[in-house]
């Protein structure tokens, strides 16, 4: 028994409205993460764009008002940074507050790419309804992150773009997988590999808005990504680059995140996209998060080597972007076929050495960038 994608899509569609708050964003998830999350809200909205505006208009106004303003070592906020994690209900202040008071408090900005994301979604947002009067209104904001972009962003390590907690009890790792790297020893300051891409593509977005970079650029060049981050033997980047100038030498889908953005070359776009369809990511429910023949493999853990919707929903989206129209197809299939089967369609889930998706104890069931992918990945079928 499993679902149609007409039941899917419903199921899909009944999931957003239960994450929708009152003005309008999408909370990240339930039971967890009923909050404004800087960058999960944002790829939400990118993906419901062509469905409904609405949600990232919404969306990035609640994150603009929001903006860092002062330096905050606790919430290590900065000014001109979108934040990380914000909650907006009276009990979710009281409960984390409780629980992270000696942690971290809220806004919280531990984030290198809610930034990034945001700005991206502004540009996305104006291309795709002309709405000059938000664009106008947050004009201010984009230039106060194309501030934090161009400065506090760019810690070190060659001028790549990094992060490193200023609050030693908040998040070791600030990208998209904040949990199970603490497991890799990666030096910090981190440089991950994704966060090259999208620096670089915020910065071209922030030049067609009109908005002036301090310095000129926002991103590190695509000779220097190559140069830290290619591994001539895997055929893909790695993971991040420490601070002692090491490289984590692992597979992973991150790079795919790199697909479609400035920084890569057609050349290196298409080994990229190759890569990722060799058989230890690729599995007929989507592109895993990490390498089945690295150490650290863990096909039912939260981020080393799971399979995330959203995931492949980034990926597929960069497929399409350099012109690979059968191969984006194929990730959109597996994704869809796997959230039949589970009939559901949760935040992640794992897939067995026979192909068969399998719900996991730590997945979330409702996650909105989960959900969003099914709508985006129907109305390209």
């Amino acid at each position: 028994m499993s679902l149609t994608l007409a039941q899917l899509e419903r199921l899909a569609r009944a999931d957003i409205a239960r994450l929708r708050a009152p003005e309008g964003w999408l909370q990240a998830g339930i039971p967890r993460f009923a909050r404004l999350f800087g960058r999960d809200s944002c790829i939400s909205a990118l993906q419901l764009l062509a469905d409904d505006p609405t949600v990232a208009a919404a969306t990035i106004r609640a994150l603009a008002a929001r903006q860092g303003s002062v330096f905050d070592r606790r919430r290590e906020e900065a000014p001109g940074k979108i934040p990380h994690e914000v909650p907006v209900r009276t009990e979710d202040r009281i409960r984390l507050e409780v629980r992270k008071r000696f942690r971290w408090g809220f806004p919280y900005y531990g984030s290198i790419d809610s930034t990034s994301w945001w700005v991206r979604l502004v540009d996305r947002y104006v291309a795709a309804t002309g709405d000059r009067a938000l664009l106008g209104e947050v004009t201010p904001n984009l230039e106060r992150a194309a501030g934090w972009m161009a400065g506090p962003a760019r810690i070190g390590i060659d001028g790549l773009v990094a992060y490193q907690r200023r609050n030693p009890a908040a998040l070791l790792h600030q990208g998209w997988r904040d949990s199970g790297l603490a497991e890799v020893s990666i030096t910090p300051p981190v440089a991950i590999v994704e966060v090259q891409g999208y620096h670089a593509d915020a910065g071209a977005a922030l030049a067609r808005l009109g908005v002036t970079v301090p310095g000129g650029a926002t991103g590190p060049s695509a000779a220097l990504v190559d140069e830290r981050f290619w591994m001539a033997d895997e055929g893909i980047h790695a993971l991040a680059v420490g601070g002692d100038g090491q490289v984590a030498h692992m597979v992973t889908s991150n790079p795919g995140h790199l697909l479609g953005t400035p920084i890569l070359s057609p050349e290196r776009a298409n080994q990229v996209a190759d890569r990722l369809f060799a058989d230890d990511l690729w599995t007929p429910g989507g592109i895993r998060t990490h390498s089945t023949r690295d150490p650290w493999f863990d096909g039912d853990s939260y981020h080393l080597g799971s399979v995330w919707p959203h995931d492949n929903w980034i990926i597929h989206e960069g497929l399409r972007a350099i012109g690979r129209h059968d191969d984006a197809a194929r990730v959109r299939d597996a994704v869809l076929h796997s959230l039949c089967t589970l009939e559901e369609i949760p935040e992640l889930y794992a897939v067995d050495a026979d192909g068969t998706p399998r719900c996991l104890p730590i997945s979330q069931r409702v996650q909105a960038w989960s959900s969003g992918a099914v709508i985006s990945f129907l109305a390209t079928a």
